[in-house]
């Protein structure tokens, strides 16, 4: 296997139109868990980038208004980090509570893959941003369906549930949860502009 962009652009199509496919053919890899964590670092710095692009292109009443929140790249990789972090154990840990069968290395790379996913439409979402201000919108709403939708299904096939409908709830409570949790440590470690208060 060699990611070359030509398998890049069939992995994405795949994992758009069966994404349960995609999954396990991702987790069938056999990527090593450092080749996984770097993985994941790198789309953190992704993030953290085309955010920061993303910052820069807003108006200037929202950058006064996100300012303080947004003042600090370093900040905003720990922060993409710490989510990340938060979020591949939630999914390991929550999913082998509920007598999933899938391994820590495994929830690494799908949620780097998930994340991967994620910039490449935010990447459409800049371009649209700077010509269709409009089409960014609905594609930012778009975007947060297809992230349940991809989360819901990967989930379900790292840890062979047979239930989509269920995993979704399982995730939705797990999100409520952790909103409340990660709000209240970053507010301690960050201060209030951190989480938009």
């Amino acid at each position: 296997m060699e990611l070359t962009p030509t398998f890049l652009m069939r992995m994405i199509k795949e994992t758009l139109s069966a994404p349960r496919a995609a999954a396990a053919a991702v987790l069938s890899f056999g990527f090593s868990p450092m080749v996984g964590w770097m993985a994941l670092m790198l789309m953190a710095i992704g993030s953290t980038l085309l955010t920061h692009i993303s910052f820069a292109m807003m108006p200037i009443e929202a950058q006064e208004f996100w300012g303080a929140a947004m003042g600090s790249p370093m900040r905003t990789a720990v922060l993409q980090w710490v989510i990340l972090l938060i979020s591949v154990h939630a999914i390991h840990r929550i999913g082998q509570w509920r007598r999933g069968k899938g391994r820590l290395e495994g929830a690494v790379i799908l949620v780097a893959w998930l994340q991967f996913i994620l910039l490449c439409v935010q990447v459409v979402q800049l371009v649209a941003q700077a010509f269709v201000p409009a089409l960014a919108d609905l594609l930012g709403i778009l975007g947060l369906v297809l992230f349940m939708w991809l989360l819901t299904n990967f989930v379900a096939q790292l840890h062979g549930f047979s239930s989509l409908a269920l995993t979704f709830v399982g995730i939705i409570l797990t999100l409520v949860c952790l909103t409340f949790v990660l709000a209240f440590i970053f507010t301690l470690l960050f201060g209030a502009a951190a989480v938009g208060v």
